[in-house]
């Protein structure tokens, strides 16, 4: 039980960053640093990053829970011969791995006027849009992944594998299979998204107003810093008109 809320806790908060393809607009060298074009240090040039990992995305967050628990709630009421009840822990895990996919793959606007998310469910959710005169705080944070993380998946994958083709050419029963396709497809998913995301140093953390701690928004990008400093000067520029 422990570790099941520990994994709701990480969908929450502790999720990587999918961002090696960031495409500033009015910047250059935009594969590996953003730069202020300094003609005019007033105007703010339309930004936009793509296939980056945004977390504190609320109507995102609240579907994965949700599934979860939901997944959670049949596990612990089905019946034998189940799907539920044979796969429960692996839907889980898979619904994990799912909503971390779309949630690393957000399309990130930044102009002089708001922040625009917008994920591959976009067609369901909508978008999430924050002005910047809203903003309360701006910080830039060491982003925390190792490779450990990444490569200790990885090798626990490799095995599920071999366990997988070993018990297929020993013709195991089908549900252990599925089983071990479900760890094998959790494994390297999870640990593709980890590797991804250790290529991001910085996140952007911006808080905004109201309630600061809930209403918040983590931007992991190679740009970090960059982007921060531009948010600040057009945060102050808004509130000096």
């Amino acid at each position: 039980m422990t570790t099941l809320v520990e994994n709701i806790r990480k969908i929450m908060g502790w999720c990587p960053n999918v961002s090696q393809n960031n495409y500033p607009v009015s910047y250059t060298n935009s594969a590996s640093s953003t730069i202020h074009d300094g003609t005019n240090s007033s105007t703010f040039s339309p930004l936009f990053l793509k296939n980056t990992y945004v977390a504190g995305l609320g109507k995102e967050t609240i579907i994965g829970i949700t599934l979860t628990l939901a997944i959670g709630a049949l596990y612990f009421r089905s019946q034998d011969n189940s799907i539920f009840l044979n796969y429960g822990l692996e839907l889980i895990l898979l619904s994990m791995v799912l909503m971390q996919y779309v949630m690393s793959r957000s399309n990130v606007e930044i102009n002089s006027k708001y922040i625009k998310v917008s994920t591959m469910l976009q067609w369901i959710l909508g978008s999430t849009t924050h002005t910047l005169d809203s903003i309360n705080t701006i910080k830039v944070q060491k982003n925390e992944f190792h490779r450990l993380g990444y490569w200790g998946l990885f090798i626990v994958g490799t095995l599920w594998l071999f366990l997988f083709l070993s018990d297929m050419f020993a013709g195991e029963p089908v549900a252990e299979l599925i089983q071990s396709i479900f760890w094998v497809f959790f494994c390297f998913g999870y640990g593709y998204i980890v590797y991804i995301a250790s290529k991001s140093i910085y996140q952007i953390r911006i808080s905004f107003n109201p309630n600061p701690p809930i209403k918040h928004l983590k931007i992991y990008t190679k740009n970090a810093q960059q982007i921060a400093d531009m948010l600040e000067e057009a945060k102050e520029t808004n509130g000096a008109m």
